[in-house]
């Protein structure tokens, strides 16, 4: 059976397509319209130049019937005045039966018209009543608590992120490091998986969501980690503070760009053997909010290992491309981002991508005995952290105009938000801090 996800996404499919058709019916019926108004005021001038043939023709028969009276009247001027008449007779007789024709096609474009409204209304109807559908599938899902989320059916444990195999369906993947690997696998990376392929490898999105940056000018690589930096690769904003890796791409080897929304299964990328590389493969992670590997389970896996990746597997790819319809977003700060900080957020500020020179309000709580909150942002040109310090309320509300200054800050930053002591120092300082790409 279908799962419940592919279900409404059917369903969204047809919405589209019987979307589709209302336009089309709706440019069809405006262009009736059109014609209709067309027609009509043909119909009133051909009314006009009769009306005046037949004005015209009385005039005409009068003249004659006074030329008749008059003996001495030339004969020749009844005759000229008689074929003007007959003349008129004519026009007056085709000026009819052209608006007979007109009031027919009236006629003719008014049925037409009201067969379009009503398929139109009909298609509406449709719409809304699968709209309906949709919602209600939507609202049968699982409700999962705040441990778990809901994906495809099944209730996941948050802090777990459930992927696809990064590759087009129906590819072979093989798997030669998982997690906790000795080699690479630690630390920052301590969840990463790498798929050897063959340089120039279609890669594929293994969850929707938006390009925040592109690396692909490096060339070379090595065996070794001072060649870390030489990788080329895509980072993908999921949109909900989690963040896709496809690294070690080949030359130029991106097929995506900044700001583009990928949707899940896109090809956005060839493989290569750049960086911090022992041969050609594709290193893939997900990374939280503040860089660090996330645990991720292949869809794939899901029967076997309950999707967790092992040394040695090989794995037939699902990915199918999927959500071609759907607008993905950048990630905003979660409300709990900062709260072991002292703060709870209330309001919507950026986590990803930022616009300079734009104000974002900065709303919520703080629990700092002093009732002050600090904001740092770090000036990269400069390499030194700069800091704002405001008062909360006597409930600790506060309210703050957030910004980041393109006299400051050119492509990216960092920046923290916090509990401050009254000297506007943080009560305990960060080991990592929230990076934002800046346009």
């Amino acid at each position: 059976m279908p799962s419940l996800q592919a279900t409404i996404a059917g369903l969204n499919t047809e919405v589209t397509l019987l979307n589709d058709n209302i336009s089309g019916l709706e440019e069809g019926l405006q262009g009736l319209e059109d014609q209709y108004t067309e027609v009509l005021s043909e119909i009133q001038t051909r009314n006009e130049e009769l009306s005046q043939a037949q004005e015209e023709l009385v005039d005409l028969q009068a003249e004659i019937e006074a030329l008749e009276a008059d003996s001495d009247s030339s004969s020749e001027r009844i005759e000229e005045l008689e074929s003007q008449a007959e003349s008129l007779n004519s026009t007056i007789l085709s000026l009819h039966n052209q608006i007979v024709s007109y009031v027919a096609l009236v006629s003719t474009l008014e049925a037409e018209r009201d067969y379009y409204s009503d398929r139109v209304e009909e298609l509406e109807d449709q719409v809304e009543n699968l709209e309906s559908e949709i919602d209600e599938l939507e609202n049968a899902q699982l409700e999962c608590d705040e441990s778990t989320y809901e994906d495809d059916g099944f209730c996941r444990s948050r802090g777990v992120v459930w992927v696809s195999i990064p590759f087009e369906a129906g590819f072979i993947a093989n798997i030669t490091q998982s997690f906790h690997g000795y080699y690479s696998h630690n630390g920052a990376m301590l969840y990463a998986v790498d798929f050897p392929v063959n340089e120039n490898t279609s890669i594929a999105a293994a969850l929707p969501g938006v390009v925040i940056q592109v690396v692909e000018h490096n060339t070379g690589g090595c065996p070794s980690a001072t060649c870390f930096n030489q990788s080329n690769f895509v980072i993908i904003d999921h949109g909900d503070s989690t963040f896709g890796m496809y690294a070690h791409l080949t030359y130029n080897g991106a097929l995506v760009d900044v700001g583009d929304v990928v949707h899940q299964g896109q090809p956005i990328a060839l493989s290569g053997n750049t960086g911090w590389s022992t041969g050609p493969h594709l290193h893939f992670e997900v990374k939280d909010i503040y860089g660090q590997s996330m645990p991720v389970r292949f869809h794939e896996l899901a029967s076997l290992t309950d999707g967790v990746a092992y040394w040695g597997a090989s794995v037939v790819s699902n990915n199918t491309q999927s959500g071609q319809w759907v607008n993905h977003t950048t990630s905003s700060c979660e409300d709990d981002l900062f709260l072991s900080f002292g703060i709870l957020l209330y309001s919507d500020i950026p986590c990803s991508v930022a616009q300079l020179d734009t104000t974002y309000t900065l709303e919520g709580w703080t629990y700092g005995p002093s009732g002050r909150v600090g904001v740092a942002q770090y000036d990269i040109s400069e390499g030194e952290w700069i800091y704002w310090c405001y008062y909360s309320n006597s409930n600790g509300w506060f309210h703050i105009n957030l910004s980041f200054s393109s006299a400051t800050h050119e492509d990216s930053t960092y920046f923290m938000v916090f509990s401050a002591d009254s000297d506007c120092v943080s009560y305990q300082a960060w080991d990592a801090s929230i990076g934002l790409w800046l346009e």
